[in-house]
């Protein structure tokens, strides 16, 4: 028995998940009725997005062990994948009555929570999470995600929420019509370095961009993988616009996030701002505006630049563009902003309708909450990771606003990657 499961198993591993069914098929009735052979189906079926097939495998191994954590952690993420969330939940906390010293089972129910939008419940389940294992970085980059979209936080028995909350009583003094001095910056950040430094003695946390999302997130993740397999781009994208700003050095970009977050625009618009880590992209500091058509995206446009002007005391480099980046090697006329542009292809309509009934998660509506404003945690651990790209590229403006010296290893692995490349 123990030969077969090791056979079925490296087929998964190499992800020939169709051959390991034939595998698992092929087997003799005796051995197909095993609990684990079930499993590895339905796990097989599950990497094939036949999610139905998934869940039915799933509940027959369940049925055979009612007592196999796994069986449940599978058949909850399995449910997921179909936006049946009650079910979801219904497994993962299952699996952790058996199993309950297991962080990744509350990660998952945690990020179900914050699906569904009950933040509190998310909070409270990455916090267990983390506890269970420190070095488990997917419940801390969940956590600090939550906290910045979640505007009273019950919980307090962490000094993640503390170190959260401590930031949130920082002042950002900011006014549309003076310049940003450079001391306010450094001010910022001693203040955001006293807090980190008394509530930890190491934390690593990998991710390069602050938002403010105002509105529903797009599904970019939906839209990046149409184009990864069938190297279309989805219809949405064609009413995707942004306002890309671009700073010279990590002082600037820090200023810039004070702007984003205190602005308000009369469309609402979500924003961003960024080091840029990915290859044979350009500008290593800028900030992005969304917006769904190009007379919005001049308006915000023409705005925003007599007040960059005073917050800078320059002109900031700022321009329009079409959706992301990745399309344009592709599909150099979808940058375009005349009549010349490249436009949406109907015969790529039926390819997304059978992607997003095979993709329904992908589609799903979360119930986030827009991100608060201030600084949160979030925000200032980002900053660090943008500091130690400073150092890493050369921008000696860090030693201006900075006494510290700040390392990522996220941040020197994908530059590295970058630099490989380009």
């Amino acid at each position: 028995m123990d030969v077969y499961i090791k056979d079925v198993a490296q087929l998964i591993q190499n992800k020939k998940y169709s051959e390991a069914i034939t595998y698992l098929n092929n087997l003799t009735e005796d051995i197909k009725k095993n609990p684990t052979c079930f499993f590895l189906k339905g796990l097989s079926y599950l990497y094939l997005n036949q999610i139905e097939n998934s869940i039915d495998n799933f509940s027959s191994a369940i049925n055979l062990n009612n007592n196999n954590p796994t069986f449940y952690f599978y058949r909850g993420f399995a449910f997921s994948k179909i936006n049946n969330f009650e079910k979801t939940i219904e497994d993962y906390e299952k699996a952790i009555s058996i199993k309950p010293n297991a962080a990744e089972f509350y990660n998952n129910l945690a990020g179900t929570y914050y699906t569904i939008g009950k933040n509190e419940k998310s909070i409270e389940n990455y916090i267990k999470s983390i506890e269970l294992n420190k070095n488990f970085k997917q419940p801390l980059n969940g956590l600090l995600n939550v906290l910045s979209q979640t505007d009273e936080i019950k919980y307090n028995d962490s000094n993640i929420i503390t170190a959260h909350k401590d930031m949130k009583k920082i002042q950002l003094y900011y006014s549309p019509d003076k310049f940003i001095d450079d001391f306010q910056i450094k001010k910022l950040l001693e203040d955001i370095n006293k807090i980190i430094d008394k509530n930890f003695n190491n934390i690593e946390f990998d991710k390069v961009q602050t938002y403010r999302e105002q509105q529903q997130p797009p599904h970019c993740n939906r839209h990046k993988k149409i184009f990864n397999e069938a190297n279309i781009i989805p219809k949405h994208c064609f009413g995707c616009y942004k306002i890309q700003i671009e700073v010279s050095n990590i002082v600037e970009l820090i200023k810039l996030y004070i702007v984003f977050d205190k602005v308000k625009f009369k469309y609402n618009n979500s924003r961003k701002c960024m080091i840029e880590l990915r290859p044979s992209v350009s500008a290593d500091y800028k900030g992005l505006i969304f917006s769904d058509s190009i007379n919005e995206s001049n308006q915000i446009l023409e705005e925003l630049k007599g007040i960059l002007k005073k917050n800078f005391n320059k002109d900031l480099n700022c321009k329009i563009k079409r959706g992301c980046s990745e399309y344009y090697v592709k599909y150099p006329n979808y940058n375009r902003l005349d009549n010349k542009a490249l436009e949406y292809d109907e015969k790529w309509k039926e390819f997304e309708k059978e992607f997003d009934e095979k993709n329904p998660d992908l589609i799903f509506d979360k119930k986030s909450s827009p991100t608060s404003e201030g600084i949160s945690l979030f925000d200032a651990l980002v900053f660090r990771n943008w500091l130690a790209f400073a150092k890493l590229t050369g921008d000696e403006t860090y030693k201006n606003i900075s006494d510290q010296v700040f390392h990522s290893k996220f941040v020197e692995k994908h530059l590295e990657l970058k630099q490989q490349k380009n």
